[in-house]
């Protein structure tokens, strides 16, 4: 399951002015931040990500669960960045049915709550 979001960043200090729970640096050539979210099972969850700047591409580096892989382009406009992503939650691998539910349960309430959080955006991005 993925999330796609379009955003439209004014970057200051990393972080973006549009009040999501993320944050967002630039080094080199690597885009990293953390999404933080409050999940009702297991309180506040803070995902890290990084993707490789190639071009305008990101392209996902994996790093190890629960994490968030991201993907997508960054352009450059005149009102600062324009990042189209699409989030995938990575979590560990179930070893028997109940955690694979259990992991199911959790992806299904991370996208619900992200869905719920950027819909009370002035102008929404999912």
């Amino acid at each position: 399951m993925k999330a796609r979001l379009h955003l439209l960043l004014h970057l200051l200090n990393g972080h973006p002015s549009q009040g999501l729970p993320l944050e967002l640096r630039l080094e080199g050539n690597e885009v990293r931040g953390v999404f933080r979210q409050e999940n009702p099972v297991l309180g506040e969850v803070a995902l890290p990500f990084a993707s490789r700047l190639r071009g305008e591409n990101l392209e996902a580096k994996l790093l190890p669960p629960p994490s968030l892989k991201v993907e997508g382009r960054v352009l450059s406009g005149t009102k600062g960045l324009e990042l189209e992503l699409e989030l995938s939650l990575v979590l560990p691998e179930g070893q028997t049915w109940g955690e694979r539910a259990f992991a199911r349960i959790l992806e299904l309430l991370f996208y619900k709550s992200l869905e719920r959080s950027l819909s009370q955006l002035p102008s929404s991005p999912v």
